[in-house]
C-alpha cells in the first residue's frame, strides 16, 4: 500500500481503434474529405473498469465518426480532435508540440472560465494524428491525451482504501445506488413515474445521437459529486454536477432540504475549502457544511494508480476551486455487469492538492500560433498556460507511432473490390469531383457477342467496377480466339472449344471474384434466316423470349455481334423496353461506335425553352442557331438501321474465306470496345435511365445552360478510322421508316411478338411493308423512270437538231435509283431527316 505523503501517480490511457473506425475513417475520406486536411471532431469513450486484466482505455469505433450508428450511452464519451494527412511526409513533419500546445490552451481555457464545470468532458480532450494508405491498408496513428503539470505533485494524504472499507454497509448501498443512477439516466427515468416536468424526456437517451456535440451533452460526464448530510455518507446521499460545488460547500445541515438528485459523496477533509474560513451566515452563525465527495469513473485496473484522466479535474479542483485538500471515489464496476459498482475493487483517494496562486501561477508563455520574430513577439497577447504531456507510447515503450496493417488480415477477394473501389473514387478527388461513380458499377449490362469486340467491352466494363455482366453468344472457343480475345486461353479450344459465353463470364470471375457474371449459349434469331422446320422454328421462339427477358432485366445492351442482321431483334427489344443499347462495329481499318436514340415516344431534341438565347458575345450566331432549333420539331436520335431503307437480309451466304472471319486490324477492337463503355459511363451521369435515352446531342447539349456533365455530353455517334489515325463524332436523327426502332415496328412487336419476327426471318420485306419502305421504293422507281422519260425526250430533240441518234444508259439509271431513293428516304421521314451529320 502507498505511504503517507506518496505521490500519487495515474495510469495512462490505452488506445484502442476497432476496425470499424477505420472503415468508416476509409469511407469518409474517399468520398466526402478527399483532400481536405482540416480537423475532425469526433468522439471516444472510455467507461469504469470491469476487469482487474483490462487496462485504462478510450475506444474509437464507427459511432466515433458517425454517431448515429450507435447510442453508446453505456459509456462516457470524450471530445477529440482527428488531423487526418494527405502524406505521410506530412505527417511525419506534423508540429506535435504545437498541436499539444493547442489543446492544452483549450483545456485550460475551459478550467479558467468554468466551461469545464458546466461540461466536465471538456478535461478529456485528446488528438488523433492518421495517415491512411487506403490501397495497402495501412495506417500509421498517434494519439495524445493531454493533461496539465501541475506546479507541484499530486500526493496521497493516506494510502488508498478500499470503499467496502472505508464507508459502512448502508453507506456503500447509498452511494452505489446513488452512482448508478447518474451512470445509467435512461433506466432511472424509465423506473421514474414520479419524475418531475423538467426531467428530460426518455427519448432523450434512448434515441440515437446525430452528433459529436449531441453524443458529448447526452451521455453521463465522467465526474460528478456526491454529497450527504453525514460523514459517514449513511444518510441523504444525492449525486449532483460538479457545477454545484461551492452551494454544496455553503449548505446548512439544519436548514438545508434533502437535496433532490441521484445519489453520491464529497468532503475535504478537514472540511477546509482552502486557506480561509468557512462561509458565515447572515445572522452571525456558522454555516455547516455538507459532507461532498469528488466521484470518478476510473477505466484503470491497477490499485494505487487511478486513471489518466482524473489529472486535470484535480487540478481544476487546485486552481478554480481552491482546495488543499479532496476526497475522490474511483468508481469501478463488477464483472458481472449490470452497471453494478464493485466496492471491493473501486478505491477511495485522499489526495493533497499543490497551492496554486493564481496571480504567478501558471507563468507567462507564448501563445502556439505566434511567429518566432521579436515584432512578432511585442505585439502578440501572451498567454497564460500550464505545460502539457501527453502523448502515447507504442507498443515497444517508445514515443513513436503505431501502425496498424490489416492487408493481411483481410479476404484477398475483399481486398480487390475495394481496390477497384478505391481507383475509381480517387477520380473524385481532383479530376471529376462531381463524378457518380456508384451509377455505373451498379449499371446491369448484356453483352450481345462474345468475340473481340465482346471481350474488350467486358473488361473495359470491370475497369469501371462493373459488376453484373452477362453475356451471350453461339459460338465455341477456336485456336485463332486466344490471341484476338482476351478472356480465352490455349485450354477453352481443346476439345472442340468451350462455349465462348460460359469461357468469357468463368474469366471474369477469375479476373475480379465479386463479378456476378453468366454465361448464355444462344443463337440470335435473324431476318432471312428461317427455320429449317417446326423444331428449329420453336428453338427459335424460345430464343426470341429468352433474349427478350434478358433485355428487359438489363439496363444497357451491346450490340457486338459480327453480322448486321444479328443486330436487328437485339435493336427492335431495346427500342420496345425503352433500354439503353449500344453498338459497336469494326471493319479492316474503320470503326463505328454509336448509341440508340430514343423509343418512339421519346426525343433526344429538348424543348425550345432549354435552349439559352443569343449571349453578347458572339450575340447574332447564338441567336440564329437557337431560333433553328426552336422552329424545329423535337426529334430523337436514330438507332443502326435508320440509315438504311431495306431492311436486313442474309449476309452470310456466298463469302470467302476472308469474308467468314473477322479481318480487322487487331488495334481496332480494343478501341472500339473501349470507346462503347466509355458512351455508356458519360450516358449513365445523366441520372436515370429514361434520362439518359433521351440525353440531347453535344450540338444541342452545348446550347443548353447548366448542361454540364462531368463526362462530356454523350455523343451519337463516334467513326473512326486507322489509316489515317482519326476519328469524327456524327449525329443523325431517327428514320420515321426504320424496321428495327420506328413506331411501326415497335407498336407491331409489342402487339404480335414471335409472330411478327417469325415474318421478318421468313421474308424481310414483310419489314418494309410494315414500315412503308415498299411504297417509298415504288414511288421512287416511279419518279426515276419520270426523270429517265423526259430526259430521254430531251437527248432525242437534241440529237435531231444535231442529226445524231439517241441512246439510253442503263447504268445511269441505276446509279440515280440508288441516289434518288436515299433522298427520297431523306425527303418522306417525316419523323427525322436521316442524314448523318459531321460534327
Amino acid at each position: 500500500m502507498a505511504k503517507s505523503s506518496e505521490v500519487l501517480r495515474f495510469s495512462q490511457l490505452q488506445s484502442v481503434v476497432d476496425v470499424t473506425f477505420l472503415a468508416e475513417l476509409s469511407e469518409l475520406k474517399l468520398n466526402v474529405w478527399k483532400l481536405s486536411e482540416n480537423p475532425v471532431e469526433i468522439a471516444g469513450y472510455f467507461s469504469p473498469n470491469r476487469y482487474d486484466s483490462v487496462p485504462a482505455r478510450l475506444q474509437l469505433d464507427v459511432s466515433s465518426l458517425r454517431p448515429s450508428a450507435t447510442s453508446r450511452l453505456d459509456c462516457h464519451a470524450a471530445p477529440g480532435r482527428l488531423l487526418l494527412f494527405n502524406t505521410m511526409e506530412g505527417f511525419r513533419g506534423c508540429d506535435k508540440q504545437k498541436v499539444l500546445r493547442e489543446a492544452a490552451e483549450a483545456i485550460w481555457s475551459d478550467i479558467s472560465s468554468g466551461a469545464a464545470e458546466a461540461e466536465p468532458w471538456r478535461l478529456c480532450r485528446f488528438l488523433l494524428l492518421v495517415h491512411g494508405d487506403l490501397k495497402h491498408y495501412k495506417f500509421h496513428y498517434w494519439f495524445a491525451f493531454p493533461v496539465l503539470k501541475p506546479p507541484a505533485p499530486f500526493a496521497l494524504d493516506t494510502p488508498p482504501t478500499i470503499l467496502s472499507a472505508a464507508f459502512p454497509a448502508s453507506a456503500v448501498e447509498l452511494i452505489s445506488s446513488a452512482c448508478a443512477a447518474w451512470r445509467h439516466p435512461a433506466a432511472v427515468r424509465a423506473a421514474d413515474t414520479y419524475a418531475d416536468a423538467s426531467s428530460p424526456p426518455l427519448d432523450t437517451y434512448t434515441n440515437p445521437a446525430s452528433s459529436v456535440a449531441e453524443v458529448l451533452a447526452r451521455t453521463p460526464t465522467p465526474f460528478w459529486l456526491l454529497s450527504s448530510s453525514d460523514d459517514d455518507f449513511s444518510d441523504d446521499v444525492a449525486a449532483h454536477p460538479l457545477s454545484v460545488w461551492a452551494e454544496l460547500l455553503q449548505q446548512r445541515d439544519s436548514t438545508a432540504a434533502p437535496s433532490r438528485g441521484i445519489p453520491l459523496d464529497s468532503s475535504g477533509g478537514s472540511g477546509e475549502t482552502g486557506r480561509g474560513e468557512g462561509p458565515s451566515c447572515g445572522d452571525g452563525g456558522r454555516t455547516a457544511r455538507r459532507h461532498v465527495l469528488l466521484v470518478f469513473s476510473d477505466a484503470s485496473n491497477q490499485v494505487l494508480h487511478p486513471g489518466w484522466q482524473l489529472r486535470n479535474m484535480l487540478l481544476m479542483a487546485a486552481a478554480r476551486w481552491r482546495l488543499r485538500h479532496l476526497k475522490v471515489l474511483c468508481l469501478r464496476e463488477s464483472s458481472r455487469g449490470g452497471g453494478r459498482l464493485d466496492p471491493q475493487r473501486s478505491m477511495m483517494l485522499s489526495v493533497t492538492l499543490p497551492d496554486i496562486d493564481p496571480d504567478s501561477w501558471p507563468p507567462l508563455s507564448t501563445p502556439a500560433s505566434a511567429t518566432a520574430t521579436a515584432a512578432a513577439t511585442q505585439s502578440t497577447a501572451v498567454l497564460r498556460c500550464p505545460d502539457a504531456v501527453g502523448w502515447e507510447a507504442n507498443s515497444q515503450g517508445k514515443l513513436l507511432p503505431r501502425v496498424l496493417d490489416l492487408g493481411p488480415h483481410l479476404r484477398p477477394e475483399a481486398q480487390a473490390e475495394q481496390a477497384v473501389d478505391l481507383n475509381l473514387r480517387l477520380m473524385r478527388w481532383r479530376a471529376v469531383p462531381e463524378l457518380e461513380v456508384g451509377a455505373l458499377a451498379a449499371t446491369r449490362c448484356l453483352l450481345l457477342g462474345a468475340g473481340t469486340l465482346g471481350c474488350a467491352v467486358a473488361r473495359t466494363l470491370q475497369g469501371w467496377g462493373v459488376r453484373h455482366i452477362t453475356l451471350v453468344d453461339s459460338g465455341r472457343v477456336a485456336f485463332s480466339n486466344p490471341v484476338r480475345q482476351s478472356l480465352y486461353t490455349f485450354d477453352d479450344c481443346l476439345g472442340g472449344g468451350r462455349p465462348k459465353a460460359e469461357a468469357a463470364a468463368e474469366a471474369l470471375r477469375r479476373i475480379f471474384p465479386s463479378a456476378v457474371t453468366r454465361g448464355i449459349q444462344l443463337s440470335i434469331p435473324m431476318p432471312g434466316h428461317p427455320p429449317a422446320g417446326p423444331a428449329d422454328e420453336e428453338t427459335l421462339a424460345q430464343a426470341t423470349q429468352q433474349l427478350d427477358s434478358l433485355v428487359s432485366e438489363h439496363d444497357a445492351v451491346f450490340l457486338l455481334t459480327d453480322t448486321r442482321e444479328s443486330r436487328w431483334l437485339p435493336a427492335l427489344l431495346a427500342a420496345a423496353r425503352d433500354r439503353i443499347a449500344i453498338t459497336a462495329a469494326v471493319g479492316f481499318d474503320s470503326f463505328l461506335v454509336m448509341r440508340h436514340g430514343a423509343p418512339p415516344n421519346a426525343s433526344n431534341e429538348p424543348p425550345p425553352a432549354a435552349v439559352t438565347s443569343a449571349s453578347t458575345t458572339g450575340g447574332a450566331t447564338a441567336a440564329s442557331t437557337t431560333a433553328t432549333h426552336s422552329a424545329i420539331s423535337r426529334r430523337r436520335l436514330g438507332c443502326y438501321f435508320c440509315n438504311d431503307v431495306f431492311a436486313p437480309t442474309n449476309s452470310t451466304t456466298d463469302r470467302s474465306l476472308d469474308q467468314q472471319c473477322t479481318v480487322a486490324r487487331p488495334g481496332l477492337a480494343p478501341l472500339a470496345g473501349a470507346l462503347a463503355v466509355e458512351l455508356l459511363a458519360a450516358m449513365v451521369q445523366y441520372g436515370t435511365r429514361e434520362v439518359a435515352l433521351c440525353a440531347p446531342p453535344p450540338s444541342l447539349a452545348a446550347l443548353q445552360s447548366g448542361d454540364h456533365r462531368p463526362l462530356g455530353p454523350a455523343p451519337h455517334m463516334v467513326r473512326g478510322q486507322l489509316s489515317s489515325f482519326s476519328q469524327v463524332l456524327m449525329e443523325g436523327w431517327a428514320f420515321a421508316q426504320c424496321t428495327a426502332c420506328s413506331a411501326a415496328v415497335v407498336e407491331a412487336y409489342r402487339a404480335r411478338g414471335w409472330n411478327l419476327v417469325r415474318e421478318a426471318l421468313q421474308s424481310p420485306a414483310a419489314l418494309e411493308t410494315l414500315t412503308g419502305l415498299s411504297e417509298l421504293h415504288a414511288s421512287t422507281a416511279a419518279m426515276m423512270e419520270d426523270d429517265e422519260f423526259e430526259e430521254g425526250e430531251d437527248a432525242a430533240e437534241r440529237e435531231v437538231e444535231s442529226g445524231g441518234v439517241a441512246r439510253k444508259d442503263k447504268a445511269s439509271g441505276a446509279g440515280g435509283l440508288g441516289l434518288s431513293g436515299e433522298a427520297g428516304a431523306q425527303v418522306e421521314a417525316g419523323e427525322g431527316d436521316n442524314e448523318w451529320t459531321a460534327l
